[in-house]
């Protein structure tokens, strides 16, 4: 991973004008420092996703993550095909107990397309940061997870391999959460 990301440009020109943001095309590193920002960001890459969506949040925060502009492209990329891969890594699951999240339920309707599980004890308590790798090219990355100051870019393959290994180590010490799976009676 790199040392450190150098944020280039600010997110105005995201705002303004999303559909110029191209998924495994556009580069160059956009300044996030909303939520509106970042739910954008994260909306347009689910929206352009189209073999895969690689998440790691602290707790899927309901101002990013719960919004249908975001759950929705998440539910028709999971829905496009068979071999959608749509991973979830959650640090800690007790904020979403006993609440009603979009993406949430779109997971236990669609559990087998779209897995959450909880990072390992040892990962929740060293990392620090959130990210999201979509389609192995676009990255969107939080160094504080907790914060919403991130950075954007929807082509960088090599960030992304970077990214992608860490999130398989992240996710191979994972496990299921029990409270995030669907009861059925």
């Amino acid at each position: 991973m790199e040392a450190s990301i150098m944020y280039t440009t600010s997110a105005q020109p995201l705002m303004e004008h999303p559909e110029r943001y191209l998924l495994g095309r556009t580069d160059g590193d956009i300044t996030l420092e909303t939520p509106d920002q970042l739910c954008l960001a994260v909306q347009r890459m689910a929206e352009q996703g189209r073999r895969s969506l690689w998440v790691t949040s602290r707790h899927l925060d309901p101002a990013i993550f719960d919004t249908p502009a975001v759950v929705e492209p998440i539910s028709r990329l999971a829905r496009s095909s068979r071999h959608a891969d749509i991973r979830i890594l959650i640090q800690d699951s007790d904020p979403l107990r006993g609440t009603t999240h979009r993406l949430i339920a779109l997971a236990q309707r669609l559990s087998s397309r779209i897995q959450v599980r909880r990072m390992s004890e040892k990962d929740r308590r060293s990392v620090a940061e959130a990210f999201l790798v979509a389609d192995r090219q676009g990255l969107i990355h939080q160094p504080q997870a907790l914060r919403y100051q991130a950075v954007v870019n929807f082509h960088a393959p090599r960030r992304c391999k970077l990214m992608g290994e860490q999130f398989i180590t992240y996710w191979d010490a994972s496990e299921p959460d029990p409270h995030l799976r669907r009861l059925h009676l």
